[in-house]
């Protein structure tokens, strides 16, 4: 859609003003937490010349990091990435909670996607890498969620994040973006292909409108409200020239 690309173009533009800031004021940038896909845009305008690029996401393997632009004269320690990985506190025995009812519950007090990374489940806990200005505000206001009582302590642990999946066999007559959401997710190609138009579907973390899209192996397919998949052509055929693919649902 429109607005996709209008977006993109408004984060290719504060880039470039960053680029400028550190080239002329000889300024260090630390961004927000950024995915993969917007981490490559960065690598892609800042290139390799005298600014050098850092990334830190709090856990070992983040997928959403954030990104320190400086100078190469500048000596960047960790604590300038001003993250905070806390531990998730519950009663555990009373209900278990979800990667989504965590993410509810960080948007219901208003706090943007940029200012937290991911949301590790490691040993049935769950950990959370925040901007460190923003630590005392959750640690104060989340208080519940769902219907557990919770409450933050800052972990000192290294975790790793460590994707789990539930691996499903489908037959499609083709790698269209609109058959392999429509297979994977149980709905009509009717519904698939207006879920696409809408806006509703990212690969690889970039917004695809296109109904037509072909998928390649391992994309990361990401459908609003209804989890993430890694797609996986499984270079098999049937009699009929179908083709046999898996996917790899995330818990």
């Amino acid at each position: 859609m429109l607005e996709h690309f209008k977006g993109e173009e408004v984060f290719v533009k504060k880039i470039l003003d960053y680029k400028d800031q550190i080239d002329y004021k000889q300024r260090l940038i630390l961004t927000s937490f950024l995915d993969p896909y917007h981490q490559s845009i960065v690598r892609s305008i800042i290139g390799h010349g005298d600014i050098q690029i850092k990334e830190q996401g709090g856990f070992l393997n983040s997928e959403s990091k954030r990104m320190i632009l400086a100078p190469d004269f500048y000596e960047i320690e960790e604590s300038d990435f001003e993250i905070v990985v806390c531990k998730i506190v519950y009663a555990k025995n009373f209900e278990k909670l979800s990667h989504r009812d965590i993410l509810g519950a960080l948007m219901s007090l208003g706090i943007k996607r940029e200012l937290f990374g991911d949301i590790v489940e490691k040993d049935k806990e769950f950990y959370l890498a925040v901007d460190r200005p923003i630590y005392e505000y959750l640690k104060d206001e989340l208080k519940m969620i769902k219907r557990s009582k919770v409450k933050l302590t800052k972990c000192q642990e290294e975790i790793e994040v460590k994707n789990e999946y539930i691996i499903k066999s489908f037959i499609v007559s083709s790698m269209r973006l609109d058959k392999i959401i429509s297979s994977f997710y149980k709905i009509s190609r009717q519904k698939a292909a207006e879920f696409i138009r809408a806006g509703h579907v990212k690969v690889n973390h970039k917004p695809v409108d296109q109904i037509n899209y072909l998928c390649n192996n391992k994309d990361i397919i990401s459908f609003k409200k209804h989890g993430r998949v890694m797609f996986v052509d499984c270079n098999r055929q049937t009699r009929s020239n179908n083709y046999v693919v898996e996917g790899y649902f995330y818990k």
